[in-house]
């Protein structure tokens, strides 16, 4: 494939997703194992159909407003192995039958397929088979790859995640493991598997995410790891992809450093579903936050594409489906405009223009209006304003908030006040716009927008409410403060049962200088390391920080250790 070729591509894990069950839901992966009647049973035939008339409809839509590729999940369920158990065979052999399908509808687009597959994705069988072996791993990879592009010549590559395994909750005949912990073994990885995509002419999208894990885990914004990583490799078969910031996808974050650090083709991942922003059932625009990236991309001479996630990403419980029935009108917004900046080079204003058409500047102001409330309330600007690392990750600039979880604790608490600015401007900034949301519904109500005004009060209204509690010292106080948090918390889970989910605690201490100073010494101002963080983060002291963790958990989210990667992994 021609690197001059700009892909755009969409994930497609919406028309999967609705065969799965109510309840909350991680959206990483599409859900394979909910068109399975029982585990180890083939896949229904009737599930499978209605997932490809939705695949059907999903794909005309994105190839009509201009993405030229798809990503599909998920690789591992289309490789059989003669060691596996048969009824694993079996059900492999019928998923073939049904993604050619898939594939076939995707090229009646005119769209480019890419398979999503994490190295590596383990059945247990893989496992006794390997014995851990890295070359072991790396040869039964390999095999299957050779074996796969063969049958599905069809399929223009695969996006590959190396730095993050599946959540403690995946439930399936595959789950994935981090294998490769070193930059020299990922660049031993990297030399080893690129000839099969160049024997067979195809693209591995190469993504950079880590989550900290490991020597590699800082690989998403560190130069040297990055350098180490890619040494000495050239191959036109070779995408590196990007999220656009130094961490999730959050706000407040710097361009990636790493799009400028040399000439080898790079794609950037966006994302229109805001995992960290109500997941579309409120607006949260991302025009003008990806428009200053474009801008510092300028001089990105080798920008060969980008990826937009319209439904990928997080855990919730709401249930609407990007460009399907019960879509967000808001997450398909953000598709288009992140489509148009970058590929027609449009102004923010010509691309709400061109997606909405009704009255122009009024539509205009009430993004504006949303964009101040999710950037003053939802997220703190004293906080997020500012950047800090520790060990291997980039802080996120909004902690107390993940997913569709609000957490008032003293862990949060204790950082926020060490970590901020000026508290009382912090409590200020988020009144300001808490007052927005009333300009808002009026004039959504005179343009016809599909808001749920109601909703977005009363979500964000408890929002600042969280806010004050984190940052109140005054104790007269706080006993009213939370007496109204912790009621209003209890109507609002009655109201909305399948939303956010807030876990307000009360305060049992306030942090003196001391802890204030220990974490000073620990988190830094500047993403280069010190030797005293070879010093704190010695392997020696692990079990030490996991014995905290285990003396604070329950007062932080209470996914931790249940959804996401295991803590004692992201400690390594």
């Amino acid at each position: 494939m021609s690197k001059q070729f700009f892909l755009t591509i969409a994930d497609t894990s919406a028309p999967f997703f609705l065969e799965h069950s109510e309840g909350s839901v991680n959206w990483s992966k599409a859900p394979l194992a909910a068109l399975e009647k029982r585990k180890n049973a083939i896949p229904s035939k009737k599930k499978h159909r209605r997932v490809r008339e939705s695949f059907g409809k999903y794909t005309k839509r994105i190839a009509k407003i201009g993405f030229n590729s798809v990503t599909v999940d998920e690789l591992c369920y289309l490789i059989p192995h003669p060691f596996f158990p048969e009824e694993l065979n079996a059900k492999i052999r019928s998923y073939r039958k049904k993604y050619k399908k898939l594939f076939k509808i995707a090229r009646a687009q005119k769209l480019r397929i890419f398979l999503t597959a994490d190295f590596l994705s383990f059945h247990p069988t893989m496992t006794e088979k390997t014995k851990g072996d890295l070359d072991a791993c790396i040869d039964l990879f390999l095999i299957g790859l050779d074996g796969f592009f063969t049958d599905f010549p069809e399929v223009d590559g695969i996006v590959l995640r190396i730095g993050e395994s599946d959540g403690v909750d995946v439930r399936a005949d595959f789950k994935s493991k981090l294998l490769l912990k070193t930059p020299e073994q990922t660049n031993y990885f990297l030399k080893r598997s690129l000839p099969i995509f160049e024997k067979h002419n195809k693209l591995m999208i190469f993504r950079t995410w880590t989550l900290g894990a490991y020597e590699v885990g800082d690989l998403i914004w560190n130069p040297e790891t990055y350098r180490k990583v890619f040494r000495n490799i050239r191959s036109d078969s070779l995408v590196i992809s990007m999220k656009y910031g130094e961490g999730d996808f959050f706000r407040y974050l710097r361009l990636n450093p790493l799009f400028l650090q040399d000439d080898r083709p790079k794609l950037l991942e966006l994302q229109a579903r805001r995992e960290y922003e109500g997941f579309g059932e409120y607006p949260s625009f991302v025009g003008w936050l990806y428009e200053r990236y474009r801008t510092q991309l300028r001089h990105a001479k080798n920008l060969v594409g980008l990826s937009v996630w319209t439904q990928t990403g997080g855990w919730s419980s709401f249930r609407n489906f990007t460009f399907l029935k019960n879509s967000s009108f808001w997450n398909e917004l953000n598709a288009f405009v992140s489509l148009k900046l970058f590929t027609k080079d449009w102004s923010v204003e010509k691309c709400v223009s061109k997606f909405y058409q009704g009255p122009k500047e009024e539509f205009y102001r009430f993004l504006k209006l949303s964009d101040r409330v999710i950037e003053d309330l939802l997220y703190d600007p004293e906080f997020a304003g500012k950047t800090y690392y520790l060990h291997r990750v980039r802080l996120p600039p909004l902690l107390h908030v993940t997913w569709d979880r609000v957490t008032v604790s003293d862990p949060f608490r204790f950082l926020y006040s060490a970590l901020s600015g000026n508290p009382k401007l912090s409590v200020r900034s988020g009144e300001s716009a808490f007052q927005l949301l009333d300009e808002m519904n009026r004039l959504a109500e005179k343009l016809g927008l599909p808001y749920d005004h109601e909703f977005q009060k009363d979500t964000f209204y408890l929002l600042l409410l969280c806010r004050k509690l984190l940052y109140n010292r005054d104790l007269s106080k706080e006993e009213s403060l939370l007496e109204e948090a912790l009621e209003k918390s209890k109507e609002y889970h009655e109201k909305y049962p399948d939303t956010y989910r807030f876990h307000i605690l009360p305060r049992k201490n306030l942090p003196g200088p001391v802890p204030k100073f220990l974490l000073r010494l620990f988190v830094r101002g500047r993403s280069r390391y010190r030797i005293l963080d070879r010093v704190l983060f010695h392997p020696a002291l692990r079990f030490v920080y996991y014995l905290v963790y285990l003396r604070i958990r329950r007062r932080l989210p209470s996914f931790l250790n249940q959804q996401a990667m295991p803590v004692r992994e992201l400690l390594r």
